[in-house]
């Protein structure tokens, strides 16, 4: 009879302690890095997503806001603002060119004005209005 044959790679391949510590610790810190990454990614996104939301309320407001302002300007055209003006009894009267007074310009003389603004007496000297 022969002998049964021994199973040699248990003796061959054994791995000792160290080696599978070393292995594992390298494992879960790989581990480690790939859920720090997924969460960050994660993060980012929800951030963004917030960000989108945020963008499209600003975007709806300033809808929100032509639409009032042109509502405004058109509640407040001469001819609807007149005839409450006047049913409310106050004392406006439509400008006329002949109401417009037009005053000539004064020629550019800064130096002159500003000795003038500190001189004492030329206060003294204009006339005063009535």
């Amino acid at each position: 009879m022969k002998p049964r044959p021994r199973n040699r790679y248990r003796y061959r391949n054994s791995l000792g302690l160290s080696t599978i510590t070393a292995i594992l610790i390298v494992v879960a810190s790989l581990a480690l890095v790939g859920l720090g990454i997924v969460v960050s990614k994660n993060r980012v996104r929800a951030i963004g997503e917030e960000q989108r939301k945020v963008e499209s309320e600003m975007r709806l407001l300033n809808a929100e806001i032509l639409a009032l302002n042109n509502r405004i300007e058109t509640m407040l055209t001469r001819d609807r603002v007149q005839p409450r003006l006047t049913s409310a009894g106050t004392l406006l009267r439509p400008i006329t060119k002949h109401g417009i007074l037009l005053l000539k310009p004064l020629p550019e003389q800064p130096a002159k004005a500003a000795e003038s603004a500190a001189d004492p007496s030329v206060a003294h000297n204009m006339p005063k209005a009535p």
